[in-house]
């Protein structure tokens, strides 16, 4: 059952999927520019005679790699419940960037961009700090070549579509997970027709920028708002002499406290001046890691030791260590561009710096992790992708989005967001849940992504509820 144009083979790492490389245009407005080889890999369906179809998935970032989603389809925890398992070809892919995918991701040498963007004293505004700001983002086009500006997700949607047809099919259903939110609208903007049913969980407003900079600092503050929460409330549970940063029950004063020797794990990471804020926000990805944020403050506060912070923040970070110019951040630069060419460099510059101003009186918990190494984001003009043509709003695809009020990556507000300004054909699915990402933790939530998924059946309602149910612990 090979799809038409993918020469599908057993996998190394598996003989229960099927691994392949697929062709793409490296450049969709330049046929000369060459190809780019986009990783694939499928586990077939446990029911053949009940299969719907090819369901293709994205498991976020931007950056994760989508072979690995599938490949942990025989893991002890699933990332899909057994009804899809049972019903789809599930088809997943290493973005152009990703894992196993061209171009290999690359910004300069290890330390190189660090140092350029730490020579920036914001705001910035000195021809060395301009100078250093160009140079970073260059670094990477330096590094990959022309290839480097063409990994945003229009181009990756496009991909997509390029996988679909291979696959020998008129459409194919859609499960993306955080980015891949963003990544799922837009396929479905760029090509309404090849999308047969589409769920999207964790979900992200990719487009969400004010006309002035009085609304975008704002928007900008309604997004960190709820880790700043998560922040308050994972401290706060801290609420018994058993928990070590107790403090006599103010723990927030034992964060205080703690936060003066922060600079510890910045320095355990080789300087990164980011590390502290990466180990105590990815503490917040889930309630069961609020005890490890204690124990890991507990040794850094009484012991001098940043070990378990350290840790925690590896979770953000390649497999060869705390590197500035990481996928993440590239994409979602030329994101930025595309979707607004109209912020200028200096209009950006202004706008962090207008943000950064506001951060302490707004969030002083947050303000304590320490002021964020500057950003090259605002100096990619030089290789900025061509505007996207018209709204991103889904093309009219029926598209059923999970909001999640617990979520610390992507707030709620995003989600409903999303449904209210931006798709035009859209359904949420409101919860509150314990982590990032709900599916497929939450049977109310399963329900209704099944439905949609294998039979095509989006909720009489626009605005569903599902009650709160906490996910089994990984470990």
């Amino acid at each position: 059952m090979a799809g038409v144009g993918i020469d599908w083979e057993p996998c190394e790492s598996s003989r229960a999927f099927e691994c392949a490389f697929l062709e793409v245009p490296a450049d969709y407005r330049d046929p000369e520019a060459g190809t780019l080889s986009i990783a694939l890999n499928v586990h077939r369906a446990r029911q053949p005679d009940a299969r719907v179809g090819y369901l293709l998935v994205n498991p976020g970032g931007p950056g994760e790699s989508g072979i690995n989603l599938v490949e942990a389809i025989r893991s002890g925890f699933l990332p899909f419940a057994p009804e899809l398992v049972r019903r789809f070809d599930i088809v997943g892919f290493d973005p152009r960037g990703v894992g196993a995918s061209e171009p290999d991701f690359r910004c300069g040498d290890p330390g190189e961009r660090l140092d350029l963007l730490r020579s920036i004293d914001p705001p910035v505004d000195t021809p060395a700090e301009i100078a250093a700001g160009e140079a970073a983002a260059n670094l990477c086009i330096e590094s990959m070549g022309s290839v480097g500006s063409v990994l945003h997700t229009a181009y990756v949607a496009r991909d997509m579509d390029e996988i679909r047809k291979a696959l020998g099919v008129e459409q194919v259903s859609y499960l993306g997970f955080s980015y891949g939110s963003a990544l799922g609208v837009w396929f479905a903007t760029l090509f309404p027709e090849s999308v047969r049913a589409m769920v999207i969980d964790a979900a992200d407003n990719p487009v969400d920028a004010e006309a002035d900079r009085q609304g975008r600092v704002a928007d900008a503050i309604e997004e960190t708002a709820p880790i700043a929460n998560l922040l308050e409330q994972a401290l706060t549970a801290c609420d018994s002499a058993e928990c070590p940063i107790y403090n006599n029950g103010d723990p927030l004063g034992y964060f205080r406290d703690a936060s003066r020797k922060l600079h510890l794990v910045n320095e355990a990471a080789g300087n990164h001046p980011d590390a502290a804020w990466f180990a105590v926000v990815s503490a917040l990805y889930a309630e069961f890691l609020w005890p490890v944020l204690w124990e890991a403050l507990y040794w850094l506060n009484e012991l001098d030791n940043p070990s378990i912070l350290l840790k925690l923040a590896e979770f953000q970070w390649e497999d060869d260590g705390p590197l500035v110019a990481r996928v993440p951040g590239h994409v979602n630069c030329l994101d930025s561009w595309t979707l607004f060419p109209e912020l200028d460099r200096a209009t950006r510059l202004g706008d962090g710096e207008a943000y950064d101003a506001v951060l302490e009186v707004e969030f002083p918990l947050l303000a304590l992790l320490g002021q964020p190494l500057a950003s090259a984001c605002p100096f990619y003009d030089q290789f900025a992708p061509e505007p996207l043509a018209g709204p991103l709003d889904g093309g009219g695809v029926p598209i059923l989005v999970i909001g999640n009020h617990g979520d610390p990556v992507t707030p709620f507000i995003e989600s409903e967001e999303l449904i209210t300004e931006q798709l035009t054909n859209g359904y949420l699915v409101e919860v509150h849940h314990a982590t990032h990402g709900v599916y497929p933790d939450n049977s109310c939530v399963n329900d209704y992504v099944h439905r949609v998924l294998i039979d095509g059946e989006y909720p009489e309602e626009r605005r569903v509820a599902c009650e709160r149910e906490d996910p089994p612990r990984p470990f």
